[in-house]
Formats: structure tokens, sequence, C-alpha cells
């Protein structure tokens, strides 16, 4: 029976799965994947670029880690292709690209994993994540994230507007997404069938919504209804601080210290304002690795604990969370808020690598889990949004990703 299930779970290995979501255990800090050489932008790239996986492991935590890539549909469901069918090379490989850490009060291991590699080839375009795993066991998974390849085609035949929303009830805090391309290379009869349209706000897959087809014009087809499918809260320009410098209070830093052999960071507390939009050029959401001292960001940049603090209702009716990618946009332990009855503030502290980082504080509804940024959310505030197109017809291995763009709110 033993032998029977392991041989189940080699055909089927995502079989158990249902929409894959990211995930960073205890120890693993600083994931990123995007494409190598570009420090900002979405985790999509063309058959022909390389990706490329960061991340650290704290104390030596984790040794031995290897990786396997699964191929998902449009939904980043695993769907049933075989490794042989989007890939070509070994399924499951240690990563050997590791370098410690040096002049650095926190000791950890630099990990980089390239896509593709000597030991691995995407055949096929669609949606992808990448496991990594200790000691060879797919069931000890210790980092796991999303990405996604596109084939080498016309994206210009896409058109994009972010405005602000038409039905009068979201039209001073939301924005909405009007999409269009043209049907004349494709030539797909049934688009409602055969084509799926997604779109993202920022890098927070959280946010992800398939669009829906509202009509045709001539050769192109429309994704512009004014419904909640095509909405997005617009939220606020982020927050910032700067922690390139342990020695100079920069930007949103009240108080720099060190202690038990680490520098601690004291931000200013924060204080919610709704009252009107205020437009200040932010990262939207990321942040970036940096160290005025060093000459190696990813090895010499030290880790720092740095304390959030807001200023807001103690008897909230909704749970507090830091939102951003220096959570990975994750509601958890990691990046829950506990209210101080002594400071009578909101608090959470974070170990974070030296850099520059935005952030927002959001209240998450226990009952609906719906979000409220703390600092409004408005029609007018700078965003970026990924739009993908993918086809499902009948002859194709899984949902190939035909299609993309990127399009800002204001820009």
């Amino acid at each position: 029976m033993k032998n029977f299930l392991y041989f189940f779970l080699l055909l089927f290995p995502f079989s158990v799965f249902a929409q894959v979501e990211d995930f960073v255990k205890d120890g693993i800090k600083t994931a990123r994947i995007r494409v190598d050489g570009a420090d900002f932008g979405f985790p999509i790239c063309q058959l022909s670029q390389v990706l490329r996986l960061d991340f650290d492991v704290l104390d030596d935590k984790y040794e031995n880690l290897s990786y396997s890539i699964r191929h998902c549909n449009a939904d980043f469901e695993p769907d049933d292709l075989s490794f042989n069918e989007f890939a070509e090379g070994f399924d499951e490989r240690q990563i050997e690209d590791y370098q410690n850490s040096f002049n650095t009060h926190q000791s950890f291991t630099h990990y980089t994993l390239k896509i593709p590699n000597d030991d691995l080839r995407l055949l096929i375009s669609g949606n992808y994540i990448v496991e990594v795993f200790e000691d060879s066991d797919r069931d000890n998974v210790v980092l796991r994230k999303k990405f996604m390849v596109y084939e080498d085609s016309d994206n210009s035949k896409i058109s994009a507007l972010v405005s602000k929303p038409f039905l009068l009830d979201y039209a001073f805090n939301y924005q909405q997404l009007k999409v269009s391309f043209l049907n004349d290379k494709l030539q797909i009869s049934n688009p409602a069938k055969y084509l799926k349209v997604f779109a993202m706000q920022n890098t927070d897959f959280s946010s992800r919504k398939r669009l829906e087809i509202s009509g045709f014009s001539h050769n192109t087809i429309l994704y512009e209804k004014n419904s909640d499918e095509n909405i997005f809260q617009g939220g606020s320009e982020f927050s910032f601080f700067d922690a390139k410098d342990v020695h100079f209070k920069a930007l949103g830093i009240d108080d720099i210290t060190f202690k038990n052999g680490i520098y601690n960071y004291k931000l200013t507390p924060f204080k919610p304002i709704e009252i009107s939009y205020t437009y200040f050029e932010d990262l939207n959401g990321r942040y970036y690795i940096k160290n005025d001292k060093g000459f190696s960001l990813d090895l010499e940049s030290d880790y720092v604990k740095v304390l959030f603090s807001l200023k807001y209702d103690p008897f909230a009716d909704g749970e507090i969370y830091l939102y951003g990618e220096l959570t990975d946009y994750l509601f958890n332990s990691d990046s829950k808020l506990e209210f101080n009855s002594q400071t009578y503030l909101w608090e959470k502290e974070l170990l974070l690598k030296q850099g520059l980082y935005n952030f927002q504080f959001v209240e998450k509804n226990k009952t609906t889990n719906q979000t409220k940024y703390l600092s409004g959310s408005w029609f007018n505030t700078e965003n970026d949004y990924l739009i993908t197109v993918y086809t499902t017809l009948l002859k194709d291995r899984g949902d190939r990703l035909i299609m993309y763009k990127v399009v800002n709110s204001v820009k």
C-alpha cells in the first residue's frame, strides 16, 4: 500500500492541492523572484529570458536545499501536465549557488536560483510555481513562489486604461480597469470559452481578478464591465523608511540602537490620515536591498530589527496587519500587529535586511476578510497593474500565457 501511494504521488504530485499560495517558512528571509538584472517589476518573463530567485537562510537553519518547478493553470491551480510536457532536464535538483554573508552581525547564507539553468529549461508558457525543500523531502517545503512565463508575442495588441469608476458607489475610492485587444491573429471563435484575462494590482497576487468580456467592436475584444471584476481599491501611497545606514537616522527613522549584537530601528509612530489623497512617489509596495557601506548588496547588507508603531483605535473591530512585499503580502502572525497597553500603540517588530522599504497598515475584517487601508483609499492613487491573457484551446498543453501588459494608473 505504501509503495502504491508513493507511485501515485509521483504521477500526480499536486493532485491534493487547490490554488497554490506563496509560502515562506520561519528562518527564510528576503525571498524574491524577478527577471535577472531587474530590481523592480513583476515576476513575469519571456521563455527566452532568465528569472532569478534570491533568498537568505539565517544561521544555517536549513541545509541541503533542493527545488522543483510545476506548471499551473490560469487560476494558479496545479494542472495535470507531467514534467516532460512543460520542461526538459531534471524534475528535482539541489541549489548549488550559495554564499555566506560577511561583515554582518547576523550571519546568513544567500541562495540564488536562476531559471532556466543547465539542469532545467521550460518549454511552454503559463503560470508556474517554484518550491524549495530540505533534504530532498518534498513534504518539507521551506519556500514557495509564483511566477509567469509568456510567449514571444505582440503585446502592443493589448490596450489598457485605469480610470475613475463609472458606478457612483466606487467613484471616489476605487480604480477601474478597461482592457481590450485585437483578435486579428488569434482568430478565436469563442473568446468567452477559450480566453482568460486576469489583472493584479502592484505585485500582490491576492489582488488578482479574472476579467469578463463586455462586448466586441470590429475585431477587438472588450473587457470594460462596470462591475466588481474590473474594480480595485485604489488604496493610498505606501509609507517609506530608509534603513541603508545603521549610523544615520534617515527618513522615517525615530531612533537607532545597538543591543544584543544587532541594530534596532524604531520607526516614527504612524498616524493614519484619511482626510484627502496626497501624492508622493513610492515603490508601489516593493523594497530595494541597499547598504551604503558595503560592496556586495546581497552578502554585506545586514539584518536589523525594525519596530513598526501605529496610533489607532485600541478597540478596532478587525485585525491590523503590515502590508507590502516586506511581509510577502501575507496575512499571518509574521505581519499581524498587537496592541501594546503600555505604549498605547499597535506594534510589530520585523527582522529585515538593510534597504529601502514601502509598507502600509491595513485592517482586515474577521468575518468578511475584507481589507481596509488605514490611510484611506482613493481613485487617484498611483498603482501598477499587470494584465495577462491566456488561451485554453484544445490543442494547447495547459493554459498558454500569450500576452501581457503593464499599465500605470497615472502615467
